[in-house]
This record gives C-alpha cells, structure tokens and sequence, in this order.
C-alpha cells in the first residue's frame, strides 16, 4: 500500500514546489505570461518522459537479432543459427502495454502544469 502511494506523494510534491517557486518568481517581478511559458515547457518534458518511459517498456524490437562477433574457430565451423520461435516473439509483441505509476503521474503532471499554463495566459 505505501509502494503505490509513494509516486503520488512525490507527485503532489513536485506540484507544490512549482506552485512556491512560481508564486516567488511573479512576486519578484516575473511577468505572468513568462511563468506561463515555462510551467508550459515543463508540463511538456514531462509528457515527453512519461511518452519515453511508456515505450521503452512496449517490446517494439522482439525478435531481432544481434549480431555478435564471430571467432575463427566459429567461423570455420559454420554451424546454422537455431530458428526463432516466431510464436514467442509474437506472443511478446501482442502483449498489453503496462502502465507503471510512475509514468501515469508523470504524464498527470504535464497535464495539470499545461493547463494551468494555459489559464494563467487567458
């Protein structure tokens, strides 16, 4: 239960602390349409690692190979490579995609700080 939690509280964390130093920076004389941009960029890098992170887990190379380098005893040898099993392959290509928590608060994130970029410019 405490596992499951901890991506939300860092989560919430990050939001507050943008929030303080966005508060900070207007009262120091930041214009809101500055602030505005950067809770823009943010919100975007965000999405992009959550984008990043979701296909780094999406099997897109199953079934490739690697070539290796190849001794001189092996090359002399010239022994088949074993077939694939396409089957496997396919079953790891179909599988669902897997969202961790991490990445669903990530691009929550991105989410909220866009959105509150765009009302801030309104």
């Amino acid at each position: 239960m405490r596992q499951k939690q901890r991506p939300a509280i860092w989560s919430a964390i990050g939001l507050i602390v943008c929030a303080i130093i966005g508060g900070i920076a207007w009262a120091s004389g930041v214009s809101l349409v500055k602030l505005s941009d950067i809770f823009f960029m943010i919100g975007l890098a965000l999405i992009v690692i959550g984008v990043v992170m979701q296909l780094s887990h999406a099997h897109l190379f199953a079934g490739f190979r690697r070539r290796r380098k190849q001794t001189y005893k092996e090359k002399a040898d010239k022994e088949p490579e074993p077939k694939m099993n396409t089957r496997d392959i396919a079953v790891k290509k179909n599988e669902p995609l897997r969202f961790s928590d991490w990445n669903r608060w990530l691009w929550i994130d991105g989410a909220i700080l866009i959105i509150i970029a765009v009302v801030v410019t309104l």
